[in-house]
């Protein structure tokens, strides 16, 4: 390997596993001893990583020595962090260690005319002439997108009306800042993997928003797939004599589980006079949101309820088959329909019941995670942190 990739290897290591030590880096990159402490100690000189005392848990080799312990510099740069949806644009500026130094949101309906790349550059440029000190420190922008990227047309490949009017390079030429754009869910798997250090080095993480996505973290990589189909797995389908899907299928996962349909299928019973707690909760059923939604069900909507509970059958079932056929250390869940306990219990019981032929009362595969707005925002930092710095320090 070049000098350039044994920098890149042993920072991302030290990235995912500090504080630790140059011997144990050595033993799990696989690189000479030699280069680990030559590379060290280049990065400690440029500002890159610092020592931060002895382990006093372990001795090296030598007699009596304490091995030094390796860590980043977490402030030394920043990464800038979007991701905009149908509803939302959201900006989160992190530090090395995912920590936001200034996040901030507005709706969409703010955009001039829907010009999404015009609006994300006059923030941008807003945020930092507000910080000069800040700016200086930029190495570069990730932008989280809800579809995939077409980096052949420099477009978004999606349903959502707002992507047509996005432009990844005419933000890089008007910022003259290094931009690089993935799909949002692709980066909260990302900013899962590079900032929290709990994470396996291989996991899937599963969303539920607006629409359904899958990403794989495979062996410390972010699986891409060779078509736009990976990763879809709102598209699975479910019950083949469900509903028609937007992509022309029947029964599609998210027909059921996914916000659109949910507030699609709760906005109708409002409309329809049902006997349902929704009407109490809103004046009219475009007030609607996914909390209402929530609400109802805990309080015993049996309308709701049913329309729920088989969506959470539905998503079980997915959810225990990911684990079955793709077995990764881990599957993350993460979307607002699950910040209700109710709801999250009950999935995980089902996702239990399907899972039960394998009598292993040590498995901690599934895990929900606590509902983040910036998820998608942060992990587009760390997407950009990724590319900008640990690639080409």
């Amino acid at each position: 390997m070049t000098n350039q990739e044994n920098r890149s290897i042993i920072l991302e290591y030290i990235f995912r596993n500090a504080p630790v030590a140059r011997s144990t880096i050595a033993k799990k990159t696989q690189i000479t001893p030699a280069t680990v402490t030559s590379i060290s100690s280049n990065f400690i000189q440029e500002g890159i990583i610092r020592e931060i005392g002895a382990d006093e848990n372990t001795i090296d080799s030598s007699p009596g020595r304490k091995r030094i312990l390796l860590d980043i510099v977490p402030d030394r740069v920043h990464a800038i962090g979007v991701e905009f949806t149908s509803h939302h644009i959201r900006f989160s500026i992190c530090n090395l260690r995912g920590t936001p130094v200034l996040q901030a949101s507005f709706s969409t309906e703010k955009t001039n005319n829907g010009n999404i790349t015009d609006f994300i550059a006059e923030k941008i440029e807003n945020l930092l002439a507000e910080r000069p000190a800040l700016a200086s420190t930029i190495i570069g922008i990730g932008i989280a997108v809800p579809g995939h990227i077409d980096i052949h047309q420099d477009k978004v490949i999606t349903n959502s009306s707002m992507c047509p009017k996005f432009s990844g390079e005419a933000l890089r030429k008007r910022l003259n800042i290094p931009i690089i754009c993935e799909n949002n869910v692709r980066c909260m798997a990302f900013g899962r993997y590079l900032f929290d250090c709990s994470s396996p080095d291989t996991f899937a993480y599963f969303h539920v928003g607006a629409g359904m996505f899958c990403a794989l973290i495979e062996n410390s990589k972010l699986f891409q797939g060779t078509n736009y189909y990976a990763g879809e797995i709102g598209h699975t389908i479910v019950n083949p004599n469900g509903k028609k899907c937007e992509c022309g299928k029947y029964g599609c996962l998210q027909t059921y589980c996914s916000e659109t349909w949910l507030l699609k299928y709760s906005r109708l019973l409002y409309e329809s006079n049902a006997e349902t707690i929704l009407t109490s909760l809103k004046p009219c059923a475009a007030a609607l949101t996914i909390q209402d939604i929530s609400t109802a069900f805990s309080l015993r909507d049996p309308l709701v309820g049913n329309y729920i509970s088989t969506a959470l059958k539905y998503l079980g079932i997915t959810v225990s088959n990911l684990a079955i056929i793709n077995n990764p250390d881990k599957i993350y869940l993460h979307g607002n329909l699950f910040s209700n306990t109710d709801i999250k219990e009950e999935l995980m019981d089902y996702i239990t019941q399907q899972l039960l032929f394998v009598d292993d009362p040590s498995d901690q595969t599934i895990q929900i995670l606590d509902y983040d707005t910036y998820a998608g925002a942060s992990g587009a930092a760390a997407y950009a942190i990724k590319h900008f710095y640990i690639s080409n320090i």
